[in-house]
């Protein structure tokens, strides 16, 4: 069976590579052929005090100085990999120190030969006296200069590799960060997907149970009460993988909702929408009105025995969303700490926090004229709609 291939490569990506292989793209021997005639170009500028002075630029010497640099074009490509093999850093200078260093002697050794013969060649080229014999000695006196370029090629070994591995390093971790904030989402969205299910079995169970009470004295109306359930049950499930949907949907669900129970309770119940128009396209998490209008109509209005009104009103203050509703019934107890949020509710508080962590409000108030009022206030967010369909949602809201 086949691996899926992003997780393989993301397998490799965030796999720690061992030293020899975490390295970076070292400069080419062009480029490198380019840095040592600079080099070369501006020390001989500095050793005959010609900056101040350019009158006394000789070609011949200013060519064959730099000649003399040349070799270290493939000298310092050797060291790059010296340095990349014996690579210093925390806990590495006393190991590796030392093994660089006796590197950095035979370097020294056979760069000397190299740098005069190449500055003899570049004489011969430009058809120029070569060397006395006894210039040949010089090569001894070359060596220091050769150590003091061996290190500084260490040194810019080392900064290419520290530089390239902080900047790894910054990948990883920012590959780090997005991994668990899509991992914080996933789990957000586990969890959400757990409460939904918990909540729709709940309303489901408790509108098959009002239907099984009404079989035997209204068979008529339990007939027509499982019709209105189905209609509902097709609504409900196909938002089942949409955390959030419209304030349109949402209200089009509760009214088949409300209307199957004013099937059963007849001229008790009555509900009343007050939507604005500008919220039509407000996005709400899903199946957040019914467990407060199924809360209102159980705890609220079935012990009473007046003609139990809902209000859902849904409108926009500023940047925030506020939807309230709100019942006649029986009400809460005057002390706020007796509440007891059943399933319903809970499963919807806990919706809300999961949605909307300190940025959303959720109250139960009772007025003084008896009025019990679940008030909640989330973000204004507007669903990705044209214009047309825009206008067309607000017009048919308005004239409900």
């Amino acid at each position: 069976m086949s691996s899926d291939p992003i997780t393989r490569d993301e397998s490799v990506t965030n796999r720690t590579l061992p030293p020899a292989m975490d390295r970076p793209h070292y400069p080419s021997l062009r480029l490198l052929l380019l840095a040592w005639i600079l080099i070369g170009g501006i020390s001989y500028l500095q050793s005959h005090s010609i900056i101040y002075h350019p009158s006394r630029v000789d070609f011949t010497q200013w060519v064959s100085y730099i000649g003399c640099y040349l070799p270290w074009t493939l000298l310092t490509a050797i060291t790059f990999r010296m340095e990349a093999r014996f690579p210093l850093g925390p806990g590495r200078w006393l190991t590796n120190l030392p093994k660089l260093f006796l590197c950095s002697l035979g370097i020294s050794l056979v760069s000397s030969p190299l740098m005069l013969g190449s500055f003899s060649l570049m004489l011969f080229l430009l058809r120029r006296p070569l060397w006395h014999p006894h210039s040949l000695l010089q090569w001894i006196g070359e060596i220091p200069l050769g150590e003091l370029l061996f290190w500084v090629s260490i040194a810019a070994a080392y900064f290419l590799r520290t530089t390239y591995q902080l900047q790894r390093h910054e990948q990883r971790a920012m590959q780090l960060d997005l991994e668990k904030a899509q991992l914080e989402t996933s789990l957000n969205q586990a969890h959400l997907e757990v409460l939904r299910s918990r909540l729709n079995p709940h309303f489901l169970f408790n509108s098959l149970q009002n239907i099984s009470m009404l079989t035997q004295h209204d068979p008529t109306t339990a007939s027509r009460m499982l019709t209105r359930l189905g209609d509902l049950l097709r609504a409900v499930l196909r938002r089942d993988s949409q955390a959030e949907h419209t304030v349109l949907d949402e209200v089009e669900l509760t009214r088949k909702y409300t209307a199957l129970e004013q099937m059963r309770f007849g001229d008790r119940l009555r509900v009343e929408f007050s939507i604005a128009a500008d919220v039509s396209h407000a996005l709400l998490p899903s199946f957040l009105l019914q467990p407060l209008v199924e809360n209102a109509i159980v705890h609220g209005l079935r012990a009473s025995r007046n003609v139990g009104i809902i209000w859902i009103d849904i409108h926009r203050i500023d940047d925030s969303l506020i939807v309230s509703v709100s019942d006649n019934g029986v009400g809460l107890p005057t002390d706020a700490n007796q509440v007891k949020f059943g399933l319903g509710l809970g499963s919807t508080r806990q919706r809300l926090d999961r949605m909307f962590p300190h940025r959303h409000t959720f109250q139960i108030e009772r007025s003084a004229q008896e009025i019990t009022t679940i008030r909640i206030e989330i973000p204004f967010q507007i669903d990705d709609v044209n214009d047309d369909e825009e206008d067309e949602a607000a017009h048919a809201i308005a004239h409900r």
